[in-house]
C-alpha cells in the first residue's frame, strides 16, 4: 500500500462507479483504528481523516471522538485555517467544516471526473488550492463557495509539452484528450510565505511565485513519484518519494541533491524538527531520521504504513494504515533513538 500519496488505496474506489454523496459517513466503533490519511491540528483539537469518510477529533491525541459527515468517499487531506477545515478525497469531494463543532457540508461533489483530490492547502481564508489525479487542480477565491478547475503546462516536463505543442497543431481534439491524461498525479502542495510548491508524479518538483497562476518545473534528477514536500527551519526544501527516495535544496546552492535513506519502501511524509533536522516516514512501518549527515533508520514492528503525523505536546502522532499511533518526542533525542 503506498500513500506512495498516491497510495494505491487511494484508487480502490476512486476509479469506481461507488458514489457516497447523499450517504453519511459510518459511526464505527473502531474508526480511530482504521485507515487515516491525513493529521492536522486546528486551534485546540487535533483532526484525523481517512476512509469511508471518517474524521475524528482529538483534544490531547489519545481520546478520540469521531465526527458525523456527509459523505463515504474515503478523505485524503485534511487543512485548517484559522478556526476552519477543509478536507478533500475520492469521487473529488470538498468538505468545509465553518468553525470547531459545526457540522461539515459538501462544497464539490464530482465522482463523474473519476479523480480523487489528494492535497488541499489555503493561501488565506478566502483563497484555496486543491490538487488530485491526472493533473486536477482546483481552485476557490471565496472560501470554498466554488471551485474552478485550471490546467497547467508548467506541471509537464519539457518533452511532453514540445510533444503535445506538435500535436496541437496537427489535431486539437487529440491534443486535449492526450493532454488530460499526460498530466502527472499532483499529490502533496505546501505553501511557504509567498511561494507554493507542488510535488507529484513523474518526478514532479515545482514552484509558483504568483499564487499558483503559472509554475516552473524544478530540475531533479529522479523520474519517480514524490509524495511529500517541506520547508526545513533553515530554508532548505526536502522533498520523498518512491523507494526511499530523498532529494534535498539547499537553500544556498539551489540544487537538489539525493540523500542515502538506508531503505528502499516509498516515504510518504517528512516532518521538519528543530536545528534543520528532519524524519520521513512511509511504507512498512519504516522510519528515517537525518540530522546533517547523519541518517538513522527505525521501524515500527507491525509494518504498517504511516501516512502523515503532526506534533503535539511531547509526542509525534501518526496517521497510519491501522489508525493513530503516537511516538515519544523530545529536542534531545531523535526519533529513531526513542524508537531504537
Amino acid at each position: 500500500m503506498n500513500r506512495s500519496k498516491i497510495l494505491t488505496i487511494l484508487f480502490i474506489s476512486s476509479f469506481s462507479a461507488f458514489s457516497a454523496s447523499s450517504e453519511e459517513s459510518y459511526m464505527a466503533p473502531l474508526a480511530k483504528e482504521s485507515l487515516l490519511l491525513d493529521v492536522v491540528k486546528s486551534n485546540q483539537q487535533i483532526v484525523t481523516v481517512g476512509e469511508r469518510g471518517h474524521v475524528l477529533v482529538s483534544e490531547d491525541g489519545e481520546k478520540w471522538q469521531q465526527q458525523v459527515i456527509p459523505t463515504l468517499s474515503t478523505l485524503t487531506a485534511v487543512t485548517a485555517v484559522d478556526n476552519q477545515l477543509w478536507a478533500v478525497g475520492h469521487d473529488a469531494v470538498i468538505l468545509h467544516q465553518q468553525d470547531q463543532g459545526q457540522p461539515w457540508e459538501i462544497q464539490l461533489f464530482a465522482p463523474e471526473l473519476e479523480k480523487p483530490l489528494l492535497d488541499v492547502a489555503f493561501l488565506n481564508i478566502n483563497e484555496g488550492l486543491a490538487i488530485g489525479a491526472y493533473g486536477t487542480f482546483m481552485r476557490t477565491l471565496n472560501g470554498g463557495e466554488s471551485w474552478d478547475t485550471e490546467v497547467h503546462l508548467g506541471f509537464l516536463h519539457p518533452d511532453d509539452i514540445e510533444y503535445l505543442e506538435e500535436l496541437r497543431l496537427e489535431d486539437e481534439e487529440f491534443y486535449r484528450s492526450e493532454l488530460v491524461s499526460i498530466l502527472p498525479h499532483l499529490n502533496k502542495i505546501l505553501v511557504v510565505d509567498d511561494s507554493i510548491y507542488v510535488a507529484g508524479e513523474s518526478g514532479l518538483l515545482a514552484k509558483s511565485d504568483d499564487k499558483g497562476v503559472t509554475w516552473q518545473r524544478m530540475d531533479v534528477n529522479y523520474y519517480g513519484s514524490f509524495f511529500d514536500i517541506q520547508q526545513l527551519d533553515n530554508g532548505d526544501l526536502v522533498a520523498v518519494g518512491l523507494r526511499g527516495n530523498i532529494f534535498k535544496l539547499s537553500a544556498e546552492d539551489k540544487r537538489w541533491v539525493a540523500i542515502q535513506s538506508g531503505i528502499t519502501s516509498s516515504l510518504n511524509m517528512v516532518m521538519p524538527l528543530p536545528n534543520s533536522q528532519y524524519v520521513a516516514m512511509g511504507n512498512s512501518g519504516n522510519v528515517v531520521c537525518v540530522n546533517g549527515n547523519n541518517v538513522v533508520n527505525a521501524h515500527f514492528d507491525d509494518g504498517k504504513a504511516i501516512n502523515a503525523a503532526v506534533k503535539h505536546e511531547n509526542k509525534i502522532l501518526l496517521a497510519t494504515a491501522e489508525g493513530i499511533k503516537s511516538v515519544l518526542y523530545s529536542d534531545d533525542e531523535s526519533v529513531c533513538e526513542g524508537m531504537n
